[in-house]
Parts: C-alpha cells; sequence; structure tokens
C-alpha cells in the first residue's frame, strides 16, 4: 500500500465516510488532554479527495485536535498524516479497520459495516478473518447482522439497544422486528424484558429442540435457527407439547414401574420449591418429582419427600419437654367452594327421589324421631351458597325447579299456598290446623306429603345423603350435566388429571400431561359438547355419584362430615 507522510492543516482534513468506526469519539476529551502535553504521537490515514483530504483512520486522534484548537491550542495543527495511495477504497477500509480493531473496541455495527463493506469489494469471509487474525465465526456472526431492519441498526448507534439485546433480534422476522421497535420507540409502552425476548421473539414459545425427550424426526413443524446457526428452536408449541407429554408419561410409568412409592408431574405453569423436600431412599418412602420448565426442559428429582421434623425428633422433644409441634393436615382433595357446589347437586337430587318415595320417607320420618338430626326442631334446609355466584346457579338446576313444583302441590293439598311448607310455630297453632287438614286427607295424599316434607327438611352435606340416595339409585346425571360453574369451582391439579382420563382415555390424556388445570377443562368441556372431539356422553365427576368418591388417596373434605 503506497504512501507518504505529509503534515496537514486542520481545515483541509475530514472524515471519511470509509471509516469503521461510525458513533463518533466516546473519550475525546482525555484523548485531547495526552495531546496537549505530548503532541500527536501517530499520524492520522488519509487520502486525497480533490478537494482536500478524507481521514481513513484516525477519527478520535482529529477530533481531539480539533476540541484543543477550538480552545485555543495549536498543539496539532498541522497534523502529521499518512498520505494513502487514492481509489482504492478495500485498501482504505483495511487500513481503518487494522488500526481500530487494535485500539478502542469498535462495537459491533462497526464491524459489520466494515466488514460488508470488504465482502462487497471482493474480499472472501475467510480472507477478511485471516487478515485480522480473527475467526471466521466472528466474520459471519458480524454480517449476519444485516438481516436486521434500518430501525433497529439506528436504535444501537443512539445507545438504546445493547449487544446481548441486538444479538436476539437476529433470530426475529423482519415483521417481529418491526413489532419490537413500535414498542421500544412508543411512549405508551414497554418491549419485552430481556429474559422474556427470546420467547417473545419466537412468537410466544422458546423451545430448543435440546429440550426434546422424543425423536426429532417424529417433530412435523417448522424449526426456527438463528442467524448464527448454534441455537434451534420449535415453532410448533403444541406438536412440541404433545410429542413431549407422550415422552414424559412414559418415564412416569418406567419410574412408577421400578417402585418409586409416587412420581409426581410439576408441569409449567406451577413452581418446584426444592426447599420444601429433603432427601429419602425409595425403601423409606422417597418420591420422584419430574419438574417441566416453561422452555421444555425436564428434571428428574430422584428420592424425596416432604421436610419436616421427623416421628423420633418429634418423641425427643416430648421426653424433654418441648411443646410438641402440631402435626400437618393434609390439603383435603375438594376445596369448600367445590364441597358445596356437590352438597347441592347431591341434596338436591336425593331430595327430589325422596318426595316420590313415600315409603322410604316413612321411615325416614320415625328414624329421625327416634334418632334425631341437625334439623329436627323441625327446620327447612335453605341450601345456603357459599357464594351469590352459586346461589343463581344453584336456583336454576333442574331438580330444585322440579322439586319447587311438588312442594307447590303439597301446600294445595294442605290449602295453605302462600305460606311456606316448614314453618315453626312457637305456640302450636298452625301445627294445630295442619292436623285438623291431615286428619281429612286419605292415607295416600299424607304419605305424599310425608314424602315432600321429609325432602324439605333433609340436612345437606351429611353422610345420610349418601345412603338415601345409594338406596334410591340416584343418578344426578338425569337433571344435570357438569357445567361451568363446577369447572369454575373445581381446581385440584391431580384430580383433574384423573377426570380428563376418565373422560377421553389414559393413553389421549398423556399428551396434556402438562397443560394448566384450565386446558385440560376446556378439552373435558370440549368432549362433553362433541365440540371439535369426540362426544362423551354419560360422564358424571365421581364427586356426584352414588355412592361418593375421589381421585385422590387424600382426604375428600377438610372435616368430616354430620352422620344426619
Amino acid at each position: 500500500m503506497p504512501a507518504t507522510l505529509r503534515h496537514i492543516p486542520l481545515d483541509a482534513l475530514k472524515v471519511s465516510r470509509l471509516n469503521v468506526r461510525k458513533h463518533g469519539a466516546k473519550d475525546v476529551a482525555s484523548l485531547a488532554s495526552s495531546i496537549a502535553a505530548l503532541g500527536l504521537l501517530q499520524p492520522l490515514l488519509v487520502r486525497e479527495t480533490g478537494n482536500g483530504y478524507e481521514v481513513v483512520a484516525g477519527q478520535r486522534r482529529y477530533l481531539a485536535a480539533r476540541a484543543l484548537r477550538q480552545d485555543g491550542h495549536d498543539a496539532a495543527d498541522p497534523v502529521p498524516c499518512v498520505l494513502l495511495a487514492a481509489g482504492d477504497d478495500a485498501a482504505a477500509i483495511e487500513a481503518s479497520l487494522a488500526e481500530n480493531i487494535e485500539r478502542l473496541p469498535m462495537d459491533e455495527m462497526d464491524q459489520h459495516e466494515a466488514f460488508l463493506a470488504l465482502r462487497r469489494k471482493g474480499l472472501a469471509v475467510a480472507d477478511i478473518a485471516a487478515h485480522f487474525a480473527i475467526s471466521e465465526r466472528i466474520v459471519e456472526r458480524r454480517l449476519a447482522l444485516a438481516n436486521l431492519i434500518p430501525d433497529i441498526r439506528r436504535l444501537y448507534r443512539q445507545g438504546e439497544i445493547d449487544a446481548r439485546t441486538l444479538h436476539l433480534l437476529t433470530l426475529a422476522t423482519k415483521e417481529r422486528q418491526r413489532a419490537w421497535v413500535r414498542l421500544a420507540t412508543d411512549p405508551d409502552e414497554t418491549p419485552p424484558p430481556f429474559w422474556q425476548l427470546k420467547a417473545w421473539l419466537l412468537g410466544g414459545a422458546e423451545i430448543s429442540t435440546k429440550a426434546a425427550l422424543f425423536d426429532e424426526a417424529a417433530y412435523t413443524g417448522a424449526i426456527a435457527t438463528d442467524l448464527f446457526g448454534e441455537d434451534r428452536y420449535f415453532t410448533g408449541a403444541d406438536e412440541f407439547w404433545h410429542l413431549q407429554n407422550g415422552a414424559i408419561a412414559e418415564i412416569q410409568d418406567k419410574l412408577a414401574a421400578s417402585g418409586w412409592r409416587e412420581v409426581a408431574v410439576i408441569p409449567p405453569s406451577e413452581r418446584f420449591a426444592s426447599w420444601d423436600f429433603e432427601p429419602a431412599s425409595k425403601a423409606k418412602g422417597g418420591a420422584v418429582i419430574i419438574e417441566v420448565g416453561a422452555d421444555g426442559h425436564v428434571t428428574v428429582h430422584k428420592g424425596l419427600k416432604p421436610r419436616g421434623r421427623s416421628a423420633a425428633s418429634r418423641r425427643q422433644a416430648s421426653a424433654d419437654g418441648d411443646a410438641p409441634e402440631p402435626e400437618t393436615r393434609e390439603r383435603p382433595e375438594l376445596s369448600a367452594p367445590l364441597a358445596n357446589v356437590v352438597d347441592i347437586l347431591r341434596h338436591g337430587a336425593v331430595r327430589l327421589a325422596l318426595a316420590d318415595a313415600p315409603g322410604i320417607a316413612l321411615r325416614l320420618v320415625l328414624a329421625h324421631m327416634l334418632g334425631g338430626s341437625q334439623l329436627w326442631t323441625v327446620t327447612a334446609e335453605p341450601q345456603t351458597p357459599a357464594s351469590e355466584a352459586i346461589a343463581t346457579w344453584r336456583d336454576g338446576l333442574p331438580t330444585n325447579t322440579a322439586f319447587a313444583e311438588r312442594k307447590a302441590r303439597a301446600l294445595a293439598t294442605l290449602g295453605r299456598e302462600d305460606e311456606a311448607l316448614v314453618l315453626p310455630d312457637a305456640i302450636g297453632a298452625r301445627t294445630v290446623d295442619i292436623l285438623a287438614t291431615l286428619m281429612s286427607l286419605p292415607d295416600d295424599d299424607v304419605l305424599a306429603l310425608l314424602a315432600v316434607t321429609m325432602a324439605e327438611t333433609l340436612a345437606m352435606g351429611t353422610e345420610l345423603i349418601d345412603t338415601v340416595g345409594a338406596a334410591l339409585a340416584v343418578e344426578v346425571g338425569t337433571h344435570w350435566q357438569p357445567d361451568d360453574l363446577f369447572f369454575e369451582v373445581c381446581r385440584d391439579r391431580e384430580a383433574i388429571g384423573a377426570m380428563i382420563a376418565e373422560v377421553i382415555g389414559d393413553t389421549a390424556a398423556r399428551s396434556y400431561l402438562t397443560e394448566t388445570g384450565a386446558k385440560k377443562k376446556a378439552i373435558i368441556r370440549m368432549a362433553l359438547d362433541g365440540n371439535g372431539r369426540t362426544k362423551v356422553d354419560g360422564w358424571l365427576p365421581r364427586y356426584v355419584r352414588f355412592p361418593m368418591a375421589g381421585y385422590t388417596s387424600r382426604p375428600m373434605l377438610a372435616r368430616e362430615r354430620a352422620a344426619a
């Protein structure tokens, strides 16, 4: 590269468009102080333009010299310059890049534009890498930034985007990049934080192919690859989870078959609190926790049990006179709202059946007279709801509507249409009047009234409901099918997992193993309605069958039911 040394006035110099550093000086003040004290120790690289000279390399020194002259110093005017041969743009870029790469670190966009300029001048990637003693991978990475739209490059130049974010943005389509820019530049919007950015850029799913437990050949969707060729991601999240859940279920089955007491799956929607567990061998009741991350990665934790003091340590504390720690009660399967819904459903169905079974009602009245009950003062069962939503739902139940018709007929029989059927009277006047009416009625009418009255005063939420329901072979499904409110209050993850297996079968349910409870309940509803799935008829949750049953080994309720 032919070159000569010459001193050139500052006014004859300007920064060249080929200078690889575009963002301006970053520490000109400190450099100006050095030049003022020691002079300009290294010449600029310039070339002639016809109306002056352009600085190919040494932009910071040139700006520092100008700053000194503005402050009244002439320590660097004229400026020592190495004059390059005119006309060879590639050589000028190489000179600029070589000098800058050894001094103040260039940002990645500087390097990208410089390397891209050299490629356009005919230099191969390998030649650029060899000339500057860097790897071809670095050159390829810088060239890959060409995928970025101009607005992103501008924001990076302005310091609004850091290098980490710049790298991630290369993963996105140009449409997704533009969407990010809109969020980043709108004062009323906020772009996703860095830790969520990759998932956002990939359309909401950041699932690396490295997370797959299944054979990748089974996946039929598209796979996104970053521009650096290092990471690959599944773009079809639904298909990935369908295959991944099947693989997780197989692992769960194998671990259970090998003798582990429990193999639990913690889905992405829940957090595995490792600090709540301590090591325990298989022989000592240890369990396996399969932790599934939102990114699809699966971690198997073997040999764990809930952390707590051992029985031996509790006995020792008692011997030492310390107050014993209270036993931790296991969480019941039915929440209070769900138990309320189940009680109302079961009571309504049994009450309706009892109203049509006078023989059973007669015997039940006698049992109440002999043994008593919660309500035999006597009081009508109000079916008290736990919320306004449940009250509205209760009032619309077909069983309650049908029972109201029977109660109206009973009141008409007594000639008391405007009164409550059961209305305790402290002085007994109503009792005398009703007895007089009953004495005039045939036995069949009296038995019918007895049945309705017994049904009206049957206590809800008692063991007796199960007994009477089984005796009358009550079918709750005759009057009710699982509805929105039931699924709203049903929230136990383990129970919902068992329900979906009952409805769509074990094999199909496996593919939804780690889905949220809301998604599983939606699938159950689709199957029951025949909406997008094969219709399933006649399914009822075990809670409303007779006898009542649950889905887990845990207690059904937080407290025991009254007998009657």
